[in-house]
């Protein structure tokens, strides 16, 4: 099998979240995708937050403490605070129907020039579509 390289990206909650729940579906896939993590992946505060939310309630307190450990003590990842105001203004801008977190993610992976890696098709057409303009 061809090893494959990802440079620097921002990671999405669906592919924090499948990593995480064994039980997922896309669990497998995010898996794979962690055996080849780059070098950086940038971790926004909301994607902290939605990941937490979503591991504490489908599976417990402990797990999402294992993923807040993995992604504070990883010397891949990077956390970064939230442009709120640029947020707020690309949601606005937004004509999709889309959620504000989403359009926080993406505006990150956009700020910082790096690929959006996600599992939510609706996302990753959004984003493709932008990053095109």
């Amino acid at each position: 099998m061809e090893k494959i390289e990802i440079g620097a990206c921002v990671i999405d909650s669906s592919v924090w979240v499948a990593l995480f729940l064994d039980g997922d579906t896309n669990h497998e896939k995010a898996a794979a995708l962690f055996e080849v993590m780059p070098r950086r992946v940038y971790v926004p505060y909301i994607v902290l937050a939605e990941v937490a939310t979503t591991l504490t309630y489908k599976h417990s307190k402990k797990q999402a403490d294992k993923f807040l450990q993995f992604v504070t003590e990883d010397e891949r990842c990077t956390l970064i605070e939230s442009s709120s105001r640029h947020d707020v203004d690309a949601y606005n801008n937004c004509s999709d129907k889309i959620s504000f977190a989403d359009i926080a993610i993406m505006e990150a992976a956009r700020s910082f020039e790096v690929a959006l890696i996600t599992f939510d098709k609706q996302m990753k057409k959004v984003y493709e579509r932008e990053v095109g303009k």
